[in-house]
């Protein structure tokens, strides 16, 4: 009987030149990514908050102006006092939709939760760990530092990502409440002139 030596199975060969390039090429995309969270996104929402500022500002200085002006067209008339109030009650209910509008719009131009930044401390945190890994064993210094990039943009877009969800939350409600308060103000106008004027 004869004791045969194990067979033993030849080494797998790793591929590093295509997982080098696989990286890199996933470092590139994710910092475009990471780009469009932090400068394209923001920007457009930064614009969006503040036209809709504006909108609602025009929408409350034309309730406060039909007020006045439904005010003095009825003056001391008093068959026409229910048309006041009525008039009045759906301006105020406007003039509210208008301050939640206003109010969702302001807190909709800071990032709450912010944008994450790509290091800990600098960008010498790469530097750092990839002495240290050289040190250690002076092997796959380039593809553990693209490995760490990965991993700091991936979760630095993931907050962006949340971060813009959240603030397109509320431009978005502060957005229904600006129609609705528009809406509200020119239905009271027209119901006003047809009353009064008729």
């Amino acid at each position: 009987m004869s004791i045969q030596a194990p067979i033993k199975e030849p080494e797998p060969e790793y591929d590093l030149d295509g997982y080098c390039k696989t990286l890199e090429k996933l470092v590139a995309l994710s910092e475009k990514e990471y780009y469009v969270h932090v400068v394209d996104i923001n920007r457009h929402q930064i614009v969006t908050a503040r036209t809709l500022l504006w909108l609602v500002v025009v929408i409350l200085g034309f309730d406060v102006a039909l007020i006045d002006w439904i005010h003095n067209a009825i003056g001391d008339d008093v068959r026409n006092i229910s048309l006041y109030y009525a008039c009045s009650f759906f301006l105020v209910v406007s003039a509210f939709l208008g301050i939640v509008a206003f109010t969702l719009s302001l807190l909709a131009i800071p990032a709450f939760g912010g944008y994450k930044p790509l290091y800990e401390k600098s960008w010498a945190d790469y530097s750092n760990s990839a002495h240290d890994l050289f040190d250690k064993c002076g092997q796959n210094v380039y593809l553990n530092t693209l490995n760490n990039i990965l991993t700091n943009i991936d979760e630095a877009c993931a907050v962006g990502n949340q971060t813009n969800a959240d603030r397109g939350i509320k431009l978005r409600f502060s957005t229904y409440f600006s129609i609705l308060s528009g809406a509200i103000t020119i239905v009271t106008l027209i119901i006003f002139s047809f009353n009064f004027y008729t």
